[in-house]
């Protein structure tokens, strides 16, 4: 029995310095500083988090002088894509615009067949056969471009005409200006002092259909309304040819890539004078100033990093004080080779002056 009692006694003398030591010093706490106390390696300051810039829409890119390294202030464009734009092919009156800023051109295509129709300016024509004409070389001999000269049955209208269209003895006039009224019937005249003798052809003019203005995709603009004059060559409109999601179908959303806050560029894959298709990758980008830490640890010392560790970081090369930087992650794939190195990863406040590439030395302790 006085045995029992002395080996107890003897066990409650041994514990009580233990308990003693854990109140005072937690053992995570303990574990964590031993581990690192004694580091010192070299860190590289890399992006912490990097995306791509991607193609808002299909196009070409306007020339552009975007490089690795640029850095762009909120707001500013890295790329542009000119849009698609369509032209008056001919002189005319605005007939009808089926689309606005912001539609789909695809569905006044189908239901239209166009996205807007044109009159032309001289829309009036008149079609014969000079079969009954004065049986002369001038009358039957005629060609495209030939200038004609018509005249109403009573004698009372007039109008200019040019031959546009020749197949055998038929063809048509396309009437230029004059005050013909479209429902009478008219003679053609080879020659303007509307001698019988250069009679052509007589008959009633015909009025021709408006042109058809096509567009395919997200119309980002239209220029003209009903009712407008054009001229060839005039800008009716302009579109890319994608279905662009509702907040993008502007033409500065849909054709400009731009700086959401300060960036820096990472790597850039656009190509110049290059066509682009939508959601194509231009580039790779990081916010400036979010950046992390990347060292190598020997597979000897991998074992001492603990996420959520604190270190202490020097930039020798630059004037300023020491910074604290945190454990985040540790890489478990090493580089195989003689000794193995793993990827150990630490965030920190990058202060004014660390830029990406920078190297700085990582010791175990608290900068504070």
């Amino acid at each position: 029995m006085k045995r029992n009692m002395v080996w107890i006694s003897l066990l409650l003398a041994l514990m009580i310095p233990f308990t003693t030591l854990a109140e005072e010093v937690p053992a995570a706490e303990a574990t964590a500083v031993d581990l690192l106390d004694g580091l010192m390696f070299t860190a590289t300051v890399e992006p912490a988090h990097e995306w791509a810039l991607k193609a808002p829409a299909s196009g070409e890119l306007e020339a552009f002088t975007v490089r690795a390294g640029d850095v762009f202030a909120g707001g500013e464009t890295l790329f542009a894509i000119e849009p698609q734009v369509v032209y008056a092919e001919a002189d005319g009156v605005v007939a009808d615009v089926y689309v606005a800023q912001g539609d789909v051109a695809d569905g006044a295509m189908n239901r239209y067949g166009a996205v807007m129709h044109i009159d032309y300016t001289d829309r009036y024509v008149i079609s014969g056969n000079n079969g009954n004409s004065r049986n002369t070389v001038e009358n039957r001999d005629l060609h495209v471009g030939l200038p004609v000269y018509l005249r109403s049955m009573d004698k009372e209208e007039s109008a200019d005409g040019v031959i546009t269209q020749v197949d055998g003895r038929n063809f048509t006039v396309k009437v230029i200006g004059g005050d013909l009224d479209f429902t009478e019937r008219v003679n053609v005249y080879r020659q303007s002092d509307y001698d019988d003798t250069t009679k052509l052809t007589e008959g009633r003019l015909s009025a021709l259909a408006p042109y058809s203005v096509s567009a395919a995709g997200t119309v980002l603009s239209v220029a003209v309304k009903p009712g407008d004059t054009v001229k060839a060559g005039d800008v009716l409109l302009t579109f890319v040819p994608d279905v662009l999601a509702p907040e993008m179908r502007t033409a500065e959303k849909a054709t400009r890539v731009t700086a959401e806050a300060d960036l820096v560029v990472l790597t850039v894959t656009a190509q110049q004078g290059g066509s682009v298709q939508e959601g194509q990758v231009l580039a790779t980008v990081c916010y400036a100033g979010d950046y992390q830490l990347v060292a190598s640890a020997e597979e000897c010392d991998i074992g001492r990093f603990t996420v959520g560790g604190t270190m202490r970081v020097t930039f020798e090369e630059l004037d300023m004080e020491p910074v604290e930087a945190t454990i985040v992650s540790i890489g478990a794939l090493g580089s195989g080779g003689d000794v193995s190195t793993y990827p150990v990863y630490l965030t920190f406040d990058a202060p004014q002056g660390v830029l990406l590439g920078m190297h700085a030395t990582v010791e175990g302790g608290s900068a504070k």
